[in-house]
């Protein structure tokens, strides 16, 4: 079902979007599609400026809400939302308006995409440039996902997982820890990771901030600095399962303690 409404906004790039747009009438496209997925099927998005939001669930299916956002009909029908959909995989390619070289010209075009899939798939991509990236709910094989600049966010994604951010915020929240064997692997390049994990949580923890500094709410042992870089390096708790390698080229990684 597609549907074009007008609604005035002050502006619909929140301070995380690379390129904040002026305050104006915005434009709005919703788009919304539903596609069968084998619940250990594969699932890859290529996205445009705007937010992301995945949300593991118990269906064997995929459900997309996308909101395309521009100031001028041209711009919003120029990002274009292409969906290859097989059983076993789906995958969403979005292009964007054409680039304008005048400096005053129009350049509005984001996309909001609200998706659900089976929380046992496998994310093999995702791609955002600028904005809000978050996953939720994950059980599958692995999470693949990178932002260009932003904030990217999973959440009780008990799944191997490989994220990367260019330039914003980084963060990793468990609410619980489930007895299952899994990896994270998070890369920040400009900017801080937040990790929050229970209070009994067990787990392998190996930080290094190269210009920055590592700090541990589980960690007995002093954190180790090698010039401008600091490091932990341990296991917490008994037998642990979960393996967690934590990088930060230019910024601060802590990891935070949640007592309910």
């Amino acid at each position: 079902m597609n549907k074009i409404v007008l609604t005035v906004a002050i502006a619909f790039f929140n301070s995380l979007v690379a390129k904040s747009l002026p305050a104006g009438e915005v434009l709005e496209d919703v788009v919304e599609r539903r596609f069968p997925l084998d619940p250990s099927g594969t699932f890859s998005l290529r996205a445009i400026d705007g937010t992301v939001e995945i949300f593991g669930t118990d269906s064997r299916e995929v459900t997309i809400v996308a909101t395309k956002k521009a100031f001028s009909v041209e711009r919003l029908n120029a990002i274009a939302i292409r969906v290859d959909a097989r059983q076993d995989a789906v995958n969403i390619e979005t292009t964007p308006p054409p680039a304008l070289r005048h400096p005053f010209s129009d350049r509005s075009g984001t996309v909001e995409y609200t998706i659900n899939i089976p929380q046992t798939a496998r994310i093999a991509r995702v791609e955002l440039p600028n904005g809000e990236l978050a996953i939720d709910g994950m059980r599958g094989a692995s999470i693949a996902a990178n932002l260009g600049r932003g904030q990217l966010g999973t959440h009780n994604c008990f799944c191997d997982q490989n994220i990367h951010v260019n330039k914003g915020a980084l963060n990793v929240f468990f609410d619980w820890m489930e007895e299952r064997s899994f990896s994270i692997e998070a890369e920040i390049e400009d900017g801080n990771m937040l990790a929050r994990l229970p209070t009994d949580a067990a787990f392998h923890l190996h930080a290094v901030a190269k210009q920055g500094h590592v700090s541990s709410d589980f960690s007995p042992m002093e954190t180790r600095k090698r010039g401008d870089a600091s490091e932990i390096n341990e296991v917490i708790g008994d037998a642990p399962m979960t393996n967690l390698r934590f990088h930060a080229s230019e910024g601060n990684i802590h990891i935070s303690e949640v007592i309910w």
